[in-house]
């Protein structure tokens, strides 16, 4: 019944989707999509309450008092130029749904559908968030902090996230930690500026620049670290022929356990000082923490891996042997309680070519759409099930 129901709803959810797609907004400027969201449930007479400005909460209460389960959507989008050949563009120049949020929030809206249709087979509670910022600063925590995981109180998390590397109809799964924690950093190297004919008469903070760079990409293999470190921008200098007295470098620095991290935070700092004093220089760390890794309940995943094994829409059910060094602030509801984040496949042979997510050229096989509603209903009914009185 689940799985005929999302399907019947195919061509509704490409309908919002593209809708979506058009209005890529992003971290809690999210106005057009909150507005649109609400529009819809309203048309479903579907109650919500607004959160964090542009978040979105509603709550499915079942025939029988029970555990209450949260099902998550992001709904951000990213600031890149849509270069795609899918046939609708985004109307924002400048800004796109590069990270597939809107096929997130599109399977969340179908969901919330098909279980409001379905309410009094429920054995408990399903509250469904269309969460902003999680681009950005984050939107989870903030959420969190306005009290979404209560009244009634959330005993279990799910939430999806595309892969267009993956075959539409499969869906990846993964224990433990799935995603990294994706810390960001910032070195500001003080030296001493010149004349580009005299460097010995200088500091050249460029040099202890690419010395820094060097040395931070080399930690993983150096430590054997379970972590990834890139230096994705340095900024110095203002014309070809003077030396700067001061360079900013920054990165990113991600890992995906709690120890990693902190050691991550120490050896970054320490290579860059001692760096920067071997060439007479001087550097400062900022070390900013942003979310943390993104770990997958087992029996949450059973949930998952049993539910889509009901449904004939879903091919594959593949089991990750590496994380993804991708971060997420879903990280901040498995935090709390027992949670699951799995992957839906939108890729298809048929597309000319697959891009990864935040390419500029990213796109998804629609086709997905009434799949990623189904295994969303289908995990939520069957915890419920699962976990009734």
């Amino acid at each position: 019944m689940i799985e005929e129901k999302a399907f019947e709803m195919k061509d509704e959810l490409i309908s919002i989707r593209r809708a979506l797609h058009k209005i890529p907004e992003t971290e809690f400027e999210e106005f057009k999509t909150a507005e649109y969201i609400r529009s819809k449930l309203t048309e479903y007479g579907i109650p919500y309450e607004a959160v964090c400005g542009t978040g979105t909460v509603v709550t499915i209460n079942g025939k029988n008092t029970g555990k209450t389960v949260l099902l998550r959507a992001d709904i951000d989008g990213l600031p890149i130029k849509d270069e795609s050949d899918f046939e609708v563009k985004s109307e924002r120049v400048g800004y796109m749904h590069a990270c597939g949020h809107d096929i997130h929030a599109t399977c969340l809206l179908g969901t919330v559908k098909l279980l409001n249709e379905i309410k009094g087979t429920l054995n408990g509670n399903v509250k469904c968030v269309f969460q902003p910022a999680e681009e950005g600063s984050g939107g989870a925590l903030p959420m969190i902090n306005e009290g979404v995981m209560e009244n009634p109180r959330v005993d279990g998390a799910f939430g999806l996230h595309v892969e267009p590397l993956e075959k539409t109809g499969n869906i990846q799964i993964k224990d433990g930690s799935i995603m990294a924690s994706p810390d960001d950093f910032k070195i500001t190297i003080q030296g001493t500026g010149g004349h580009g004919a005299y460097p010995e008469k200088s500091v050249n903070p460029l040099t202890v620049a690419a010395r820094i760079l060097e040395r931070c990409h080399a930690i993983p293999k150096k430590y054997d670290l379970p972590c990834v470190v890139t230096v994705c921008e340095i900024h110095g200098g203002t014309a070809r022929n003077i030396i700067p007295a001061s360079v900013i470098m920054t990165g990113t620095a991600r890992s995906l356990d709690s120890d990693t991290r902190a050691k991550l935070n120490s050896l970054i700092r320490e290579i860059a000082q001692t760096t920067a004093e071997e060439y007479g220089a001087a550097a400062e760390l900022d070390f900013s923490l942003l979310f943390p890794p993104v770990v997958n309940d087992a029996g949450m995943n059973a949930i998952v891996r049993k539910g889509a094994e009901k449904l004939s829409c879903v091919k594959k059910i593949i089991t990750l042997e590496k994380p993804s060094m991708i971060g997420d602030d879903f990280a901040y509801f498995a935090k709390l309680v027992p949670s699951a984040y799995f992957r839906l496949g939108v890729g298809n042979a048929d597309m000319d070519a697959v891009y990864p997510l935040h390419s500029p050229k990213f796109k998804a096989d629609e086709n997905a759409l009434p799949i990623g509603v189904s295994v969303l209903v289908q995990t939520a009914v069957d915890f419920l099930d699962t976990f009734k009185g």
